[in-house]
Parts: C-alpha cells; sequence; structure tokens
C-alpha cells in the first residue's frame, strides 16, 4: 500500500515550509536501553537552514546532528508528544513500513500488511485520529499475475474485483453505480467506461483467445 498524509497533521510542516526543496527519508530505529522509536531523518541535501527549522520545529522535542556525508545530511530526532503520539497512530506495528518520506508539505509511505482487514482497521484509526490519508494505491502481489491472464489493466482488475466484492454484480444488485464510483473518487460515467472495457478484456481472453485484443486503459 502506498499512501500519503499532510505533514501538518502528521510531523515537519514548519521545517518543510522553511526549507521547501528538501525531501527527508525517515529511518525507524530503536534507542539502546528504550522501547521508544527515535527517527533518523536523511535530508537529499546540505541545506543550511534545516538544523535551525528543526530546532524551531513544533513537532520535534530534540534533535541531534549524526553525519554530513557528501549529498545527505543526517539527523536524529525525538519527537514531541502530540507529534509522537499521531505517528504512533500512523506506523502501527500492524503493518510494516517499508519506505517513509516527507516532501512537499507531506509525508508518503509505502507498508506492507498481511490483508486488507489490518490495513483497513489501520486506515480507520488513522481517520479517527484526524489524520486525512490518502490512500494512493493497494498492491496485491498476486494480482498483476491475475490480471495479465485476462489482458486487463491495474485499474480495470482493481475495479472488477471491487465491483465483485460490493455486490454490484449480485441479483439484485448492492449497490450502484454512483455508490461504487464514489469508492474509486470518480465520475460514474468513468467508472462505467473502465467496467466496459474490463469486461471486453476478460470476455475476449476468456471466451475467444485467438481473437488479439488491444489492452486499454
Amino acid at each position: 500500500m502506498e499512501a500519503a498524509v499532510p505533514a501538518d497533521q502528521l510531523a515537519l510542516a514548519a521545517t518543510l515550509r522553511t526549507v521547501p526543496d528538501a525531501r527527508v527519508d525517515a529511518v525507524r530505529t530503536v534507542a539502546a536501553g528504550s522501547d521508544s522509536m527515535l527517527p533518523v531523518l536523511v535530508f537529499d541535501g546540505h541545506y543550511e537552514d534545516v538544523e535551525p527549522a528543526l530546532r524551531d520545529d513544533p513537532s520535534v522535542a530534540s534533535v541531534s546532528p549524526l553525519a554530513t556525508l557528501e549529498k545527505e545530511c543526517v539527523y536524529q530526532v525525538e519527537w514531541a508528544d502530540d507529534a509522537s503520539d499521531r505517528l504512533e497512530t500512523m506506523f502501527p506495528e500492524a503493518g510494516a513500513v517499508m519506505r517513509t518520506r516527507a516532501a512537499d508539505e507531506k509525508w508518503c509511505f509505502r507498508a506492507l500488511f498481511a490483508d486488507r482487514g489490518p490495513m483497513e482497521d489501520w486506515y480507520h484509526g488513522c481517520r479517527d485520529a484526524g489524520l486525512d490519508v490518502d490512500v494512493e494505491s493497494v498492491h496485491d502481489p498476486t494480482e498483476s499475475v491475475r490480471s495479465r491472464q485476462h489482458g486487463l489493466s491495474r485499474k480495470q482488475y482493481v475495479a472488477l474485483e471491487t465491483a465483485l466484492q460490493h455486490g454490484f454484480y449480485d441479483i439484485p444488485r448492492k449497490v450502484t453505480l454512483e455508490e461504487l464510483a464514489d469508492e474509486f473518487d470518480v465520475s460514474h460515467q468513468a467508472l462505467s467506461e473502465r467496467l466496459s472495457r474490463a469486461h471486453r478484456s476478460t470476455i475476449a481472453n476468456v471466451v475467444a483467445a485467438d481473437f488479439p485484443v488491444a489492452r486499454v486503459e
């Protein structure tokens, strides 16, 4: 899963406004003799305003320079209590965080969940905590194999899967096209066209395997 959240709802908003060109990779490390998670922040360049900005940032309790490399500056940060609470909500143990980056006044990250159940629990927990999480993509490692078998694009596969799960193909239907379109934040016309293309690709590949079908998004 890949998702993003505004920095002003999480941490480092003031720093990212002061140094707008900076990109920051956050690495979680366990402090010796402590259960707390203290992040190491790796900035993608040398910015003279970074350290003062971090010290003035209300989401940061303390900052310690660790290293200045050829193209990176590395700091260890301890979060202020409220920021720490938000980060604990955002990055729970239920999901393995593969990558975390802050830039352009938002945090983007990639996480791995065992299945959709824990992921949905995490999402609703974030929303309940006031974090406007934007889930940009959800990837099933087995999905690409299944979708290629029927000539489907990823968007088409996800549209079919979601429609099936929500009862769009049940008789009678359990969800309308308009309600389903809201799940994707697209118009019902756009979703209708996506489903129609997915239906055509699936039928052509299953029923008429020898018929050449162009893959269309």
